[in-house]
C-alpha cells in the first residue's frame, strides 16, 4: 500500500509540474508549492504550506548567458503569445512508465478573464490508489481541494484582496509573477518558461503532429543540480544517466498559436560499457540500479484545446460541502503581502536616495550665534 501511495504522489507532483512549470526537472516537482514563509527585502511574500504536497529535493538550472539557439527563439515567441491568451479550454492527459508502473494523470484546464480558472486532476491505472487535485477561482474565491486515498483537504482563499496587493506600486513583478504562479494562476506560458530554464534545446525541425503544423525542438538538461538516482544519491556530473532519469525532452508547439500541444521526457539505456558501477562515493552500485533497468518515458499531451473561447461563469462554480472542513489562510496571507509591500517600498525609497545623491554640492555651515555681553 506505502508502494502505492508514493507512486501516486510522484505522479501527481510530476503532472502538477509539468503543467504549471513550478519546477521541470522530473525529480524536483511539487503537486503544490507553498508560498515562502515571510518577507524580506530580498525575498517574496509567502504562507503556511498546503497539507499534503510530494516534494523532491533540486533546483532548474537557470539559462546560461550565451546566446538562444533557433530552438530557444521559437520557444521565448510562444511565452510571449501565450501570456497574451485570455481565455482557453483544454484537456490532457499525462502517461507515465517509471520503476515497472504504468499510470497516468488526466486533467481539465480552463482559464477566462477576471482571475477566473478551473484546473482538476485525477490519478488512473494505479491499483488501491486514488486522488484528485481541484482549484478553481470565479474571480471572488480561489478553491482548493485535494483527496489521496481516505484523506481530503478543503482550502480557500478571498482573491481580490491577495491581487489589491499584488497590484500595489511598491510589489516587484518578480514577486508578484512568483506568487500568481504558486497561487495557481499561472498557465502554459510558465511551463514553457520552467522548460526554457532547465533544459538546453539545440535542435528544431518541422512537422505535423494529428495535423497540425507545429515545430519539433528537442534538448537536454542544462545542468545535473538536484538529479538524484534510485538510490537518492546525486548523479555524477559526467557520463551517462541512468536509464530510470529522463536525459531527452522532446517539444512540439504549434507553429499557429505557440500552444506546447505535447512534451515527451524520455531515458536513454546507456550501453554495457556506460552503466555505471559505482557511485560518487567509490562503492559498488547493487547489481539492479545498473542492470536490467527500462527507461522511464513521461509525455504530456493536450487535446481539444480552444483559444478565446467563450466560457460560461458557471464553469468556474465549485463550492465545499456543507460539513467539510475547510481551511481558510487569505489573512495570513495578506498579513505577509503587506509586510513584503513595506519591505520593498523602503528598499525603493534607500535606492532612490542614492541615485539622487546629496542635494548640495557641500555641506551648510551653520554659523555660531555671538554670545551674550558679560554685565557688569
Amino acid at each position: 500500500m506505502q508502494h502505492k501511495r508514493t507512486g501516486f504522489r510522484v505522479a501527481a507532483a510530476i503532472s502538477a509540474g509539468l503543467l504549471f512549470g513550478l519546477s521541470t526537472q522530473w525529480t524536483a516537482v511539487r503537486a503544490q508549492a507553498p508560498l515562502p514563509a515571510g518577507p524580506t527585502p530580498a525575498a517574496p511574500p509567502g504562507a503556511a504550506p498546503p497539507a499534503a504536497t510530494a516534494a523532491i529535493p533540486g533546483k532548474p538550472a537557470e539559462p546560461a548567458s550565451e546566446p538562444p539557439t533557433d530552438a530557444e527563439r521559437v520557444i521565448d515567441s510562444a511565452i510571449k503569445r501565450l501570456a497574451g491568451i485570455k481565455s482557453v479550454t483544454a484537456t490532457m492527459v499525462q502517461n507515465v512508465d517509471m520503476l515497472k508502473q504504468k499510470f497516468a494523470v488526466k486533467g481539465e484546464y480552463r482559464k477566462a478573464p477576471s482571475s477566473r480558472i478551473y484546473l482538476r486532476l485525477t490519478i488512473d491505472g494505479l491499483a488501491d490508489s486514488t486522488g484528485t487535485q481541484l482549484q478553481v477561482c470565479d474571480g471572488e474565491t480561489l478553491w482548493e481541494y485535494q483527496q489521496i486515498l481516505d484523506a481530503q483537504l478543503y482550502r480557500k482563499r478571498s482573491i481580490k484582496p491577495i491581487l489589491e496587493r499584488l497590484n500595489s506600486p511598491d510589489m516587484d513583478a518578480k514577486t508578484r509573477d512568483q506568487v500568481m504562479t504558486q497561487l495557481g494562476f499561472a498557465g502554459p506560458e510558465t511551463l514553457l518558461l520552467g522548460l526554457r530554464k532547465a533544459v538546453k534545446f539545440s535542435q528544431k525541425e518541422e512537422g505535423t503532429l494529428d495535423g497540425r503544423p507545429v515545430y519539433i525542438l528537442r534538448g537536454t538538461w542544462r545542468s545535473r543540480a538536484g538529479l538524484t538516482g534510485p538510490d537518492s544519491r546525486p548523479i555524477p556530473a559526467t557520463g551517462p544517466l541512468p536509464p530510470i532519469i529522463p536525459s531527452q525532452a522532446i517539444l512540439y508547439l504549434g507553429k499557429d498559436d505557440g500552444w506546447p500541444y505535447k512534451i515527451n521526457l524520455v531515458g536513454t539505456v546507456p550501453t554495457l560499457l556506460q552503466r555505471p558501477r559505482f557511485g560518487p562515493d567509490g562503492r559498488p552500485l547493487p547489481k539492479n540500479l545498473t542492470e536490467n533497468i527500462e527507461p522511464s518515458k513521461m509525455d504530456l499531451v493536450y487535446s481539444d484545446v480552444k483559444l478565446d473561447a467563450s466560457i460560461p461563469a458557471s464553469m468556474f462554480a465549485w463550492q465545499a460541502p456543507p460539513n467539510a472542513s475547510v481551511e481558510d489562510d487569505t489573512d495570513t496571507i495578506l498579513n505577509v503581502l503587506d509586510r513584503t509591500i513595506q519591505a520593498q517600498a523602503m528598499v525603493k525609497r534607500a535606492q532612490a536616495v542614492q541615485q539622487d545623491g546629496p542635494v548640495l554640492n557641500q555641506s551648510l555651515e551653520i554659523p555660531t550665534p555671538p554670545s551674550e555681553p558679560t554685565p557688569r
